[in-house]
């Protein structure tokens, strides 16, 4: 691709999911059934702006990378509900201030005399999958066994911050052992402070991740799940005050994804991603600013046959705003454009949006929903998919020790190029209890199905957990 030069190697962005946390008496954040991405704002300074999510405990490929190309809504809605994250336990429930790109961890931490904050955190689970492979016959049902390591490491220099962090995810089924997983994400990150007005975050990374079956829609049933590794980079950097009338954003990000395995099918799917962005934030109140956005993506497909590499830009405006300690949102709307390269190929655009609502009516009670529509690449049917996304989330706090988490979301996709529509819909709830300072017990159901216009392609799978977290 012709125009992939400096340019994209200098700005560039994420796929702008904005963090939310309505008080900062709970950060831990929630995926749907699916890992979905989310959204924080951070608090810094006492006022809430905008933030970026990083590669840390529960961040994913597609918290950078909303249109990625087999991390897309369509495929995490679809996933089988094996991905522990990070719940927040203890002191962890605190967000760091003044968060950019680095990790927060959970619990205590344990100091070390040159000055390093080392923050580890471990979850197990014990559940059961009863659709493996979410297939619409012959289902095959299995007990898992997921365990999940978290680390971060922090060190602050005259006012800026660096951390290194790792988070694991080892599933083991017991009737199923071909879809056994071991996930790696390791992320290194800096946030750097400059002057009042000029501040800079930037992180990189690795990651090492599989796709469950039933996930994609690449040719060739595999008996294994698809696994792939990537190297990650991103920065961000932001001028203007706090509290100034206007605020600049550039930011950059860059992947490059490579399957290790099925290479019959997979060999099609690896792709690098340059993201280039900018954004003005303008304050229209004190705690209210308009938000003018422009994005572009390029997908770089490495096999030099397919048709898929293409430009993809976001046009967005919109506002973001925390007018009382029980609201809180972001709202962006425009219009989304997909420029392939090949001249054969319909170049697609619609009107898209990305929003996130966050209510808390109690300071114990936090409701969130959020929406997204994206023109996603193909994952092996179709030209590409046109993927609507809709998520609500609650959850509540029943005592000093008892919470709870109910979530449902829906993702539409209508394929281009073929006869195909899927409705996916996603159903979870959770119950947990803190165990002194250092443990919490939970248990949790999660129900997912999928109608599709093609019969054989609908599913439904029941995934059950019982965990167990533990910080210092």
């Amino acid at each position: 691709m012709q125009t992939r030069s400096a340019i994209a190697l200098i700005l560039a962005v994420g796929s702008a999911t904005h963090v939310v946390a309505a008080d900062g008496s709970d950060a831990s954040v929630r995926a749907l059934p699916a890992d979905d991405s989310v959204i924080l704002l951070a608090q810094a300074g006492g006022e809430a702006v905008e933030s970026v999510p990083s590669l840390s405990a529960s961040g994913s490929a597609a918290q950078i990378f909303g249109g990625d190309a087999s991390t897309g809504p369509v495929q995490r809605s679809a996933t089988a509900g094996y991905e522990l994250t990070g719940a927040g336990i203890g002191s962890a429930s605190i967000p760091e201030q003044g968060v950019i790109l680095t990790s927060t961890g959970r619990g205590r931490a344990i100091r070390f005399q040159n000055g390093i904050f080392v923050y580890p955190a471990v979850t197990a689970g014990i559940g059961h999958n009863d659709n493996v492979g979410g297939t619409s016959t012959n289902e095959k049902s299995s007990n898992l066994f997921v365990l999940r390591p978290e680390a971060v490491a922090e060190l602050k220099r005259r006012g800026d911050r660096y951390t290194l962090s790792y988070a694991g995810n080892y599933g083991q089924y017991q009737s199923s052992s071909e879809d056994d997983f071991t996930h790696h994400d390791l992320w290194l990150a800096g946030d750097n402070y400059f002057t009042t007005r000029a501040r800079m975050g930037w992180g990189v990374g690795y990651q090492r991740r599989s796709d469950a079956r039933g996930s994609t829609d690449r040719a060739g049933a595999s008996d294994s799940p698809d696994r792939w590794r990537a190297p990650v980079a991103r920065v961000i950097g932001i001028y203007g005050a706090p509290k100034a009338p206007g605020r600049l954003e550039l930011e950059a990000s860059w992947m490059q994804k490579r399957y290790t395995n099925n290479r019959l099918s997979t060999r099609g799917s690896d792709v690098d991603m340059t993201m280039v962005a900018g954004r003005f934030f303008f304050r229209v109140m004190p705690k209210t600013s308009l938000i003018f956005e422009m994005r572009d993506t390029w997908s770089d497909y490495t096999l030099n046959t397919s048709p898929h590499d293409n430009r993809y830009r976001k046009l967005l405006a919109g506002v973001t705003w925390d007018m009382t300690a029980k609201t809180t949102g972001i709202v962006k709307l425009g219009r989304g454009y997909k420029d392939f390269d090949r001249r054969d190929r319909r170049d697609p655009s619609a009107g898209t949006w990305e929003a996130t609502l966050v209510w808390s009516p109690l300071t114990y009670s936090v409701v969130k929903l959020q929406t997204e529509q994206n023109i996603s690449d193909s994952t092996g049917a179709g030209n590409f998919t046109d993927n609507r996304g809709y998520s609500l989330n609650w959850d509540h706090k029943w005592g000093s020790f008892m919470t709870s988490n109910v979530n449902a979301g829906m993702v539409r996709a209508d394929y281009d190029g073929i006869s195909r529509e899927d409705n996916t819909r996603n159903f979870g709830v959770g119950v947990y209890r803190e165990v002194g300072n250092n443990f919490r017990v939970g248990v949790s159901w999660s129900h997912t199905k999928r109608d599709s216009s093609i019969n054989t392609l609908d599913f439904r799978r029941n995934v059950t957990m019982l965990t167990l977290e533990t910080v210092l």
